[in-house]
C-alpha cells in the first residue's frame, strides 16, 4: 500500500510516498533521484520499481529532495551537502523502524553519487547498494562553469534552464567521488547505459575497479542516461528486482 510522508529537516520538509507490503516484516529501500529529477523516477520507473518491491515483500521509500519536486526550497537552494545530509536523515529513520528487517539504497545519477557516498558513511547498515549511472562525473561536468561564465546579479548560474549556487558548484568541485569506493564491501549492482553521454560511459573504467571485486557491473547496451527506449528501462527494472529480492531465495533455502 501506498502512503504519503512528510520527514522534516533541519532546512525543510520532504515529501515522498512510502510503499508497504503486506507483510510485518520487510527490508526498507530508498529510492534517490537525480539531478532536476524528482520522486515519480524519468518514465515513471520508481513508481513501477516501488510497486514491484512492494509485491515482493520489499518496502520503498521516494522522495523528492529538497529544492525538487514538492519538498520545500527552491531549485537554487539545494547543494549536494544537503542531499546527503537529507539522505542520513531518511536512512535513519528507516533504521528506527521496528518492522524494517534491512536497508537498501538505489539512487539514480547525482543520486548515485548521493547513495554512494551515503554507503561509505554506513557501510555495514546498508545491505544493497544499486546505482544506475552515477554521477561521479560530476565535477568535471561543472568544471566550465569557473572563469568561463558569470553568475548573474543574483549570484546565480544558468545550468541547462535550471539556476544552481555558487555553493552548490563550490560543494562539488571540492570532491572526488572515486575515493573511498572501495569501503562499501556490501552487495552491489552497478547499471549504466553504454551510450550514456550524460554521464559518459566510459567513466565506468574508472568506478568499477575502485569498488570491491564482487560488485556486479552491467552494461545496457546502446542506452542513454536515462534508458530511454522500453526494453531499456524494462531490464534495468528486472535487473534491479532481481538483485534487490535476492534476500527471498535465501530465505527459502534456508527454509525460514
Amino acid at each position: 500500500m501506498q502512503h504519503y510522508c512528510e520527514i522534516p529537516t533541519p532546512k525543510g520538509v520532504m515529501r515522498g510516498f512510502f510503499h508497504k507490503p503486506n507483510c510485518d516484516k520487510h527490508p526498507v529501500c530508498l529510492i534517490f533521484h537525480g539531478f532536476t529529477g524528482q520522486k515519480t523516477g524519468t518514465k515513471f520507473c520508481y513508481v513501477q520499481l516501488s510497486r514491484m518491491l512492494e509485491a515482493k515483500g520489499i518496502a520503498s521509500f521516494r522522495f523528492d529532495f529538497l529544492g525538487s519536486g514538492e519538498s520545500d526550497l527552491n531549485f537554487k537552494d539545494m547543494t549536494f551537502k544537503d542531499e546527503l545530509a537529507c539522505a542520513r536523515v531518511i536512512l535513519e529513520e528507516a533504521l528506527k523502524m521496528e518492522n524494517c528487517t534491512e536497508v537498501y539504497v538505489l539512487g539514480h545519477s547525482m543520486g548515485g553519487a548521493v547513495a554512494s557516498e551515503l554507503a561509505k558513511l554506513y557501510p555495514k547498515e546498508i545491505k544493497k547498494l544499486v546505482l544506475w549511472a552515477p554521477a561521479f562525473n560530476l565535477p568535471m561536468a561543472l568544471d566550465y562553469l569557473i572563469g568561463k561564465v558569470e553568475a548573474n546579479v543574483d549570484g546565480l548560474y544558468d545550468h541547462g534552464g535550471y539556476e544552481i549556487s555558487q555553493s552548490f558548484v563550490d560543494d562539488i568541485l571540492d570532491r572526488n567521488f572515486y575515493d573511498g569506493l572501495n569501503i562499501y564491501t556490501n552487495d552491489l549492482l552497478l547499471i549504466h547505459g553504454t551510450e550514456d553521454t550524460t554521464v559518459p560511459f566510459e567513466i565506468s573504467k574508472i568506478y568499477v575497479p575502485k569498488f570491491i571485486d564482487t560488485a556486479k557491473f552491467i552494461p545496457i547496451k546502446g542506452a542513454n542516461h536515462n534508458f530511454d527506449k522500453v526494453e531499456q528501462i524494462k531490464k534495468v527494472l528486472r535487473l534491479s528486482l532481481e538483485f534487490l529480492c535476492s534476500w527471498i531465495y535465501w530465505l527459502v533455502i534456508k527454509g525460514i
